[in-house]
């Protein structure tokens, strides 16, 4: 008796967990996505939001996990509940840990987490994705959920009486204040509104600022990390690197500009170091030795977690830092070389500069104008210091110093 229990509860057992399994193995990435607008919707928010937030708000198996654990908001749950694709209830733990077991599945199956490192896989989205982050941070420490909230919506007001909503009854009025437009004889909102509830008295909103205008404010900082990788030199290489698409005859120099552009552009490619003979010839700062260690950092994949060195090579060389390569400290992802000094620096002013802007009753022009003010200053600051770097490095080098037991040969 006691065996056949046994044998009946975990057979119970196993098909809470197929249930659940069952269950979330047909849910797809567009219906988490779904229910993320939803969560927004009845939030009082609009769907657009900065990168990251998109991406956390549509990815299931953090969703899931965030819902197991009690921290998933209430308009979420509702969302979900609306959909029938809610977690099982806590009464219910084994049919839930199915549910997991199926959304990891379908993490793997769907690339869910990989597509974070496909986001940030590159310094120029990585930028853009803690830009976006700092952005939202500032402008809403200013202006809260207000009408100057860059990614908030706005209730709009109809003209007939100013003091009242444009509701959804009123699609006349919507049309004549250019909040709807017809389609097929249907009322649909037009671009940049949307309607907030549901039945003829929910309202019609408004984006407080459009996603064109918004993506003005990644400029700046994009500018930074583009001319700190070298990819803003159409006819050819950065000081010291061969072009993407060499000439035969000197190159770094390209004969094929469009073709260069497109690779840097497109693909993000620059050339190598030209040999050290002619590397020498723009770049007098930098001895052979330097020159040759910092070949030999650039292509080191050996695991180095320690800082204290002065490098680090983490993840099998796909981040690399240094306290003193022939650009100062950079940082290295995935192959590409951020100087601090003519890279990061810049990106850190602008970026701040334009957090600043949008803390202004203007938020999109002073955002604009920060950011630009920032990278001008950034580029002059840190060229300063590179140039007097560069300037002590190569008196040093025609002391014949000795960086290695710091003294003069």
């Amino acid at each position: 008796m006691r065996k056949a229990g046994l044998l009946q509860q975990l057979g119970n057992v196993g098909k809470d967990l197929k249930a659940g399994f069952n269950r979330e193995k047909g849910i797809g990435p567009e219906d988490f996505r779904r229910a993320h607008y939803r969560e927004l919707e009845l939030q009082g928010k609009q769907a657009d939001a900065p990168k990251w937030d998109q991406m956390m708000g549509a990815y299931p198996l953090g969703n899931r996990l965030k819902e197991a654990f009690g921290k998933a908001s209430p308009e979420r749950i509702q969302a979900e509940r609306e959909m029938g694709i809610e977690l099982a209830p806590s009464d219910k733990p084994i049919e839930r840990i199915g549910q997991l077991g199926g959304a990891l599945v379908n993490d793997i199956k769907e690339d869910g987490t990989r597509s974070f490192y496909w986001l940030l896989n590159a310094l120029q989205a990585s930028g853009s994705v803690i830009n976006d982050e700092v952005i939202k941070r500032a402008n809403r420490m200013a202006h809260g959920d207000g009408p100057l909230n860059l990614w908030g919506k706005s209730t709009v007001m109809n003209d007939l009486n100013p003091k009242a909503p444009l509701r959804a009854k009123n699609s006349q009025q919507a049309v004549a204040q250019g909040a709807a437009i017809k389609v097929d004889g249907k009322t649909r909102p037009a671009p940049n509104y949307s309607i907030a509830g549901t039945g003829d008295d929910a309202v019609y909103t408004k984006r407080n600022f459009t996603p064109g205008d918004l993506g003005w404010l990644a400029v700046p900082t994009g500018v930074a990390i583009n001319s700190g990788l070298g990819l803003l030199t159409p006819f050819g290489g950065a000081e010291g690197y061969k072009a993407a698409i060499p000439s035969e005859e000197d190159p770094s120099k390209t004969d094929n500009v469009l073709g260069e552009v497109g690779l840097k552009y497109f693909m993000g490619r620059t050339g190598n170091l030209l040999p050290y003979d002619e590397f020498s010839k723009v770049r007098p700062d930098v001895s052979k030795d330097e020159y040759n260690r910092y070949q030999a950092f650039k292509y080191d994949k050996r695991e180095d977690w320690n800082p204290l060195d002065g490098d680090m090579t983490i993840l099998g060389g796909g981040i690399k830092t240094t306290d003193e390569g022939i650009h100062g400290p950079e940082l290295q992802f995935l192959g590409r070389s951020l100087p601090v000094t003519t890279g990061g620096i810049p990106f850190m002013t602008s970026m701040l500069g334009g957090a600043a802007g949008t803390m202004t009753k203007t938020p999109i022009k002073g955002g604009i104008r920060g950011g630009i003010a920032g990278l001008v200053g950034g580029q002059v600051l840190g060229n300063l210091i590179e140039g007097e770097r560069r300037r002590r490095n190569k008196e040093e080098n025609e002391r014949g110093y000795n960086k290695e037991n710091n003294t003069l040969m």
